[in-house]
């Protein structure tokens, strides 16, 4: 009877250890399928982005053509530097128009807000890319990384311009107001 326990102990241990090297096994290979890879973005970090002085955006572009890839990033690229421009100076424009005693009203606004559409769209066109990366994937797609900026002194200038030269905003403009509200509006998206 002692050899049939001491036989049977050591069956049972053998098959316990035959499990745990295969539940070890699965486990390495479940592990090796679901590894993660670090991927490296380029023409991103804290460099790239929005700070007191500049709007900065990135973006990637792919397709099978390098030319086309490079204009879809710069394409994507210049879409989230106008949205980033776009808040700011709404933001901007809003507070200030809220300050102003003598012309609140909805025609003042609808001023802004075009005023707003129209300096976004013609100064996109001065924008710098400050990054440009391509690489070529084993399917043979390019995929182009791009940074661009733009100060946002030429975004302030513009705006002074054009509302310093508006009649009908003129009357109540105040160009230091003004630059304060657009410092605080940017500094906000800074903080996004």
């Amino acid at each position: 009877m002692k050899k049939f326990s001491t036989i049977s102990f050591l069956l049972a241990a053998l098959v316990g250890v035959g499990l745990f090297l295969s539940s070890c096994k699965s486990e390495k290979k479940i592990a090796k399928e679901n590894k993660e890879k670090l991927v490296t973005v380029f023409c991103t970090g804290p460099k790239y982005q929005t700070d007191n002085k500049t709007f900065r955006a990135n973006a990637v572009g792919e397709s099978i053509d390098q030319a086309i890839s490079k204009k879809i990033a710069l394409n994507n690229a210049r879409t989230q530097l106008a949205s980033e421009i776009k808040v700011t100076v709404q933001s901007a424009l809003d507070n200030y128009a809220k300050q102003q005693v003598h012309n609140t009203n909805a025609d003042l606004e609808k001023n802004f807000q075009s005023l707003s559409r129209e300096i976004v769209n013609q100064e996109l066109i001065g924008t710098r890319t400050i990054c440009e990366k391509v690489t070529k994937a084993r399917k043979g797609k390019y995929k182009t990384y791009v940074a661009i900026e733009l100060t946002s002194d030429k975004i302030l200038k513009s705006l002074n311009d054009r509302l310093s030269k508006d009649e009908k905003l003129k009357i109540d403009y105040d160009y230091e107001k003004f630059k304060k509200e657009f410092d605080k509006a940017l500094e906000n998206m800074k903080n996004r």
